[in-house]
């Protein structure tokens, strides 16, 4: 098996600041880095975006925001200089930190889901060459000959400040209220 190709050379966003890593398909196996998964246990293969929770971070930073606002008004009003200096530096790396959640870019991601409860998550910094690579896969799923090794990278984000919008499973008890709700 050949030797995968480097990826380009590119400024890559933090987001992306996890060392590349293969992903190989080999006799019959799907290895993401040291991860292996045997191609007939995978159920999905899917390009999707994640995208920043905006609303969240502005729901999770409001309350320390006004917080630490009532500090700084009652030290602007009691004329204390050393409360209005040290409330301006908390407000500073609250709004700085605010920024940076504010400003995180979509990620296109890669998603590979096994029958079990596994799942592989990957990047590339082109949506096509993601694509392209689902396409890869589910052709070594279809035809076992295929091999193939190339270059990904994993998201090194907090999942938790990104938003998926895909299926919701809605599953109740009684009778009738089993679905899958698409949205």
């Amino acid at each position: 098996m050949p030797a995968p190709t480097p990826p380009a050379k590119r400024n890559r966003p933090e987001e992306f600041g996890a060392p590349d890593l293969v992903l190989r398909v080999s006799n019959r196996l799907l290895w993401v880095g040291e991860a292996v998964y045997p191609l007939h246990n995978i159920v999905r293969v899917q390009t999707f975006v994640l995208r920043p929770d905006r609303k969240k971070a502005m729901a999770d930073f409001a309350p320390w925001i006004i917080l630490v606002l009532v500090f700084f008004v009652t030290s602007l009003v009691d004329g204390n200089p050393v409360g209005i200096v040290a409330t301006i530096v908390p407000m500073a790396l609250l709004v700085a930190y605010l920024v940076r959640r504010l400003t995180r870019p979509d990620l296109y991601v890669m998603g590979v889901e096994t029958s079990g409860a596994p799942v592989a998550v990957v990047t590339l910094a082109d949506r096509a060459e993601l694509r392209r690579l689902v396409a890869r896969i589910v052709d070594a799923i279809e035809h076992p000959e295929t091999e193939f090794s190339l270059y990904v990278a994993q998201p090194t984000v907090n999942i938790g400040h990104y938003v998926h919008v895909g299926d919701t499973a809605n599953i109740n008890g009684g009778s009738g209220n089993i679905g899958v709700m698409k949205k």
